[in-house]
């Protein structure tokens, strides 16, 4: 699952994910995010989002808001330009990985092998 509010951003994700060989679900939103989801009757196996999103959400509220309703502690990672310490603080609190903006692919392919190779038993 790939959340981010800027589409070009969102497609190049998309775009390398899939080169790599994930499936991918993509979302602009928190909530469309969910409904893709719902819709899909899947579990992601990890969840990219960015910090800021649409409608003063951000990715951490949307990636708890997501393993809520899949009932599983789903990996997730959040890419983000901000440097305010406090959010970011809270996104490693609740076992969320942060990357700093610009992210190179090498580094989030590493990222994300990681985060999958160490997701807890239960989740898809």
């Amino acid at each position: 699952m790939v959340i981010d509010d800027e589409r070009t951003v969102l497609q190049a994700l998309n775009l390398l994910l899939e080169m790599w060989g994930y499936r991918v679900v993509t979302a602009e939103s928190e909530g469309e995010a969910v409904d893709r989801l719902s819709a899909a009757g899947e579990t992601p196996h990890a969840i990219l989002a960015d910090y800021r999103l649409r409608e003063g959400r951000t990715g951490v509220e949307a990636i708890d808001r997501i393993r809520a309703e899949a009932g599983a502690e789903v990996p997730g990672v959040i890419i983000t330009g901000d440097t305010s310490t406090d959010g970011l603080r809270d996104a490693r609190a609740r076992g969320l990985t942060v990357l700093q903006k610009p992210v190179l692919p090498p580094h989030l392919q590493a990222v994300l092998t990681k985060v999958l190779r160490e997701r807890p038993a239960g989740t898809a």
